[in-house]
C-alpha cells in the first residue's frame, strides 16, 4: 500500500495494487458514513476496432453501452441489483465514447458490498437467451434517444464536423447494430478489455483503506485471471476539415438553438499535457462565454440569447470545442458569437480571479465523496496518473500561457449548427 498526498491540501491518497494488476485508489473522509466505489475500464462506444497480437476484431457499434447493461445479471433470474437493494448499495454503471464506469454508493455493509461489486464485475454471465432479451430493451432505449431532440442535436453537429470518427455513432447503436451483436462479440470484448490490468478502481468515504486492501486481496485471489495482452485500438484517419460548414433544420425544441464546434488538431498544443490543456481552454472559454462574462451578459441584455453553454473534449487526435446557444437571432448571434471568437480577450485581472474561484471549488471538492472520486478518474483517464498537485497545477497558470493558446485556437474549420423550431400541423 502507498500513501501518497495531495501537495499543499494535508490530504491523503492510498494506493493498492493487486496482483492480478488492478490498482485501487482510496480517499478517506470519516465526516461522513457513506463510501462511493466506482470501477473504470477504458472501453467505450467509439472502440469498435481492435487488435490482440496480430489477430483483429471488429464489433457492432453500441457493444460498449450493451455489455455494461449485460454485466449486471449474475444468473437468468437474478442481478447484481438485487443483492445490493437488500445489502443496503445502490449500483448503476453508463457508457461514455471512450470508457464505462460501474458505480456503487452505499451507507452500509461496506466490506460485503465491495467484496460483491468485484465478484458480480469479474464473473461474467452472457447466454443467447439474456442477449436476445437484453436486445429488445436496449432498441428501445436507442430509439427514445433518436427521438430526444438534444441526442439529435449532438449527433447530427458531431456528423457535420466530423467524417470517419465514431464519435458520429450514437453510444447506445442503432437498432441494426444491436440486432448483430452476438455472445461473442461480448465474451471478445470482455475478455480483452476487463482484465483487472486495465481497469482502475476507486473508493472515496469512510472506511479503513487497508481493511479495504485485504477484502480485494482476498477476493481477486480466488479468481484466475489470463495472462493481459493490451488491445491496440485501431484508429481511422480523420481529416481535418469538417463535413459542413452550415446547416439548418427544424426539430421540436422549446427554443431554437445555435450549435457552434471548432476542430482543432491536438498537436497545436504539443507543449500541454492532457488535463493542463483542458483546464486551460476551459478558463478561456468560460471567462469569454460562461454565466458571468461580458459578451453573455451583453447579449442576455439586448434579449439577443436566452443561455450559453461553452465546452471542450478531446475526441481523437482533435480538440473539439463547442459552444450551445439558446437563441431566437440565430443569424445574428452567429455573427455575433464569429465576431467574439476573434477578438478572444482575457485581461489578467480576469485571469487570476477565475484562477482563484477554480481553487475555491478544487478545496471544497475534499468535502465530497462524488467530486474527489470524479477529479481522480479525470486525472488518471486523461494524464493516466491522479493529479497529486492540482493545487500547483492551477496556480502555475499564466497570463503568457493562455495567451499563447488563444493564439492557438484556429477558426478555420468550423461548424454551425442552426436549430429552428419545428412548426406543429393544424388541421382547420
Amino acid at each position: 500500500m502507498k500513501e501518497l498526498e495531495f501537495k499543499g491540501l494535508k490530504e491523503k491518497l492510498y494506493v493498492h495494487e493487486h496482483k492480478s494488476g488492478l490498482v485501487t485508489y482510496m480517499w478517506v473522509n470519516e465526516k461522513i458514513k457513506s463510501c462511493l466505489m466506482t470501477m473504470t475500464v477504458p472501453y467505450g462506444s467509439i472502440h469498435t476496432d481492435f487488435k490482440i497480437k496480430n489477430k483483429k476484431y471488429h464489433v457492432p457499434n453500441g457493444l460498449a453501452h450493451f455489455l455494461e447493461h449485460l454485466k449486471f445479471n449474475e444468473t437468468d433470474d437474478f442481478t447484481a441489483h438485487d443483492f445490493f437493494y437488500k445489502s443496503g448499495g445502490d449500483a448503476n454503471a453508463f457508457t461514455t465514447f471512450n470508457y464505462t464506469e460501474y458505480i456503487l454508493y452505499t451507507t452500509m455493509n461496506i466490506p460485503d458490498n465491495l467484496n460483491h461489486f468485484l465478484d458480480f464485475i469479474y464473473n461474467p454471465y452472457f447466454t443467447k437467451k439474456n442477449v436476445q432479451k437484453e436486445k429488445g430493451i436496449i432498441i428501445e432505449e436507442a430509439n427514445m434517444t433518436k427521438d430526444d431532440p438534444n441526442s439529435n442535436i449532438l449527433y447530427t453537429h458531431l456528423k457535420n464536423m466530423f467524417k470517419e470518427s465514431n464519435y458520429r455513432h450514437i453510444i447506445t447503436g442503432e437498432e441494426e447494430d444491436i440486432k448483430n451483436i452476438s455472445v461473442d462479440d461480448l465474451f471478445n470484448v470482455y475478455n480483452a478489455f476487463y482484465h483487472p490490468a486495465n481497469m482502475f478502481m476507486c473508493l472515496t468515504g469512510n472506511f479503513n483503506p487497508y481493511e479495504m486492501a485485504k477484502i480485494i486481496d482476498d477476493n481477486l485471489d480466488q479468481k484466475e485471471f489470463a495472462k493481459f495482452v493490451k488491445p491496440e485500438i485501431i484508429q481511422v484517419k480523420e481529416p481535418k476539415e469538417v463535413v459542413k460548414k452550415f446547416e439548418e433544420i427544424n426539430l421540436k425544441v422549446t427554443t431554437p438553438k445555435v450549435k457552434y464546434g471548432l476542430k482543432i488538431p491536438r498537436n497545436k498544443f504539443k507543449e500541454y499535457g492532457n488535463w493542463d490543456l483542458l483546464l486551460m481552454l476551459r478558463l478561456i472559454l468560460n471567462i469569454n462565454f460562461g454565466l458571468t462574462s461580458d459578451f453573455r451578459e451583453e447579449l442576455t441584455n439586448k434579449g439577443l440569447i436566452i443561455g450559453m453553454y461553452p465546452s471542450c473534449l478531446f475526441i481523437d487526435d482533435y480538440v473539439g470545442i463547442f459552444i450551445t446557444i439558446d437563441t431566437n437571432y440565430p443569424k445574428e448571434v452567429v455573427k455575433r458569437f464569429e465576431e467574439k471568437l476573434n477578438n478572444l480577450e482575457i485581461t489578467e485581472e480576469e485571469l487570476n480571479r477565475k484562477i482563484k474561484s477554480t481553487l475555491a471549488t478544487t478545496i471544497l471538492d475534499f468535502d465530497d465523496i462524488e467530486n474527489m472520486n470524479e477529479s481522480i478518474i479525470n486525472g488518471i483517464l486523461l494524464d493516466n496518473q491522479v493529479i497529486l498537485n492540482i493545487k500547483e497545477r492551477i496556480q502555475n497558470i499564466t497570463y503568457d500561457m493562455i495567451q499563447d493558446l488563444i493564439n492557438k485556437i484556429d477558426l478555420k474549420n468550423s461548424s454551425v449548427l442552426v436549430v429552428n423550431q419545428e412548426k406543429e400541423n393544424t388541421k382547420d
